[in-house]
């Protein structure tokens, strides 16, 4: 075999050797013949077209290697070709590699990369990933409600980024959330979601493991608006005013300590008068968490002249325009009084009301979160000291009062 590069030839010879093969390289320097043996073809190869390069470009000072040299140097230009960096390259890449591993393995350190971040991901779209996170969390027994949220933001997200999971950027989903023009908390629920999403997909590989930081992205600021609650008088006056259909959905909301989304969802079946407790079932509760809310006395007196076997205890679709017009109701019997008042709506303030009236009367700040289905650390730092246990005997003492001759409800009296 002759390798040619320009007028330069370098001739390979097969010479076998004791049975094995062998191959011979043979080129002149000068008036001398230099001779190389090879046991693999591939290797004299190498030899005879770098040797040709070098010749040909008259860098004839490189063939004073040792044979042991030569044959190492042959070796890793044979090992760097399917790479295509040059030998030279590749040296400075692997002192500079150990310098930086201080140390360590670099095949080890190249395996752990190759790991955490594959070139080849599963084109999984953000659609594509939100539904299979959902039919997980619907097979892990998560409740309706944390699967309607989720489906909700989620769904908007997708929307928007109809693309792989592994082509979204975290400055795109932080553009996303500011883009949303939210209340600081929604804002932050949604981030949430999405932190879930990414995670979820990390597990499945379709992004890259680390990748999922989501939690690097800008936490907005939560109004810290004061917890807003009733007075008993305007409770008393709610009340007064009220629908008989609407009073159990006001009642347990002020005594119980329900949120309003729990309410809407209570069937009759779980208002245990005789045992004395509603119970909240997981796959209706805010925090997917099954509890048990003690009926208070008055609360059992507002609830027995309604009470059914089974059905809605919230009639309404639509609770926020029943609020609404009760509230303007209130507020114009208000002002026809000799000592003319306003009253306004004020947001959650049944279960705010509920949740500070309680704490100042058992003086249980576990006891009552575990009631309400919230954190103690929660209801310790916003609910302690907002009412005094005075207000909070008036605010349990509201009970109706029906006349023998009366079935309706029109006013209240302390018990």
């Amino acid at each position: 075999m002759v390798i040619k590069r320009g007028h330069t030839k370098v001739k390979i010879y097969r010479t076998p050797t004791k049975g094995f093969d062998a191959y011979t390289v043979v080129h002149y320097v000068g008036d001398k013949r230099q001779r190389r043996m090879f046991a693999d073809l591939a290797l004299a190869v190498t030899d005879a077209e770098t040797v040709a390069n070098k010749l040909s470009a008259g860098e004839l000072d490189v063939l004073t290697l040792t044979s042991t040299d030569r044959l190492a140097y042959v070796r890793a230009v044979e090992a760097l070709k399917p790479t295509g960096v040059p030998l030279e390259m590749a040296a400075l890449q692997f002192a500079e590699a150990v310098k930086v591993l201080d140390g360590g393995s670099l095949l080890e350190a190249a395996r752990f990369f190759a790991k955490q971040n594959p070139h080849k991901l599963p084109r999984k779209l953000v659609p594509e990933v939100v539904q299979e996170l959902l039919k997980a969390k619907q097979a892990d027994g998560m409740s309706a409600v944390y699967l309607k949220d989720l489906r909700g933001r989620l769904g908007r997200f997708g929307q928007v980024f109809k693309m792989p999971m592994a082509m979204v950027t975290m400055g795109e989903i932080d553009d996303f959330l500011r883009s949303l023009e939210l209340s600081g908390r929604s804002r932050n629920n949604y981030r949430r979601a999405i932190a879930t999403l990414f995670y979820f997909a990390e597990t499945r590989g379709y992004v890259v493991k680390g990748a999922a930081q989501v939690d690097m992205v800008a936490v907005a600021k939560e109004d810290d608006s004061a917890i807003e609650i009733f007075t008993p008088e305007e409770l008393a006056r709610v009340l007064e005013q009220a629908e008989p259909a609407l009073i159990p959905f006001l009642t347990i909301g002020a005594f119980a300590g329900l949120r309003h989304a729990e309410i809407a969802r209570l069937d009759w079946s779980e208002v245990r008068l005789e045992d004395g407790f509603i119970e909240v079932k997981a796959a209706k509760a805010k925090t997917a968490s099954r509890r048990l809310v003690p009926i208070t006395e008055n609360l059992a007196k507002w609830l027995a002249p309604h009470r059914q076997l089974r059905g809605k205890v919230c009639p309404y679709a639509s609770m926020s325009k029943q609020l609404l017009w009760l509230a303007e109701a209130v507020q114009e019997k208000w002002q026809q009084e000799a000592t003319p008042g306003s009253f306004v709506w004020k947001h959650n303030a049944l279960r705010h009301s509920f949740i500070s009236y309680r704490v100042a009367a058992v003086q249980n700040v576990a006891q009552v979160a575990l009631e309400a289905g919230n954190s103690p650390r929660m209801v310790f730092s916003n609910y302690r000291e907002l009412v005094r246990p005075a207000d909070a005997a008036k605010w349990f003492s509201l009970v109706p009062v029906v006349p023998d001759n009366v079935t309706a409800m029109p006013q209240l009296a302390a018990a």
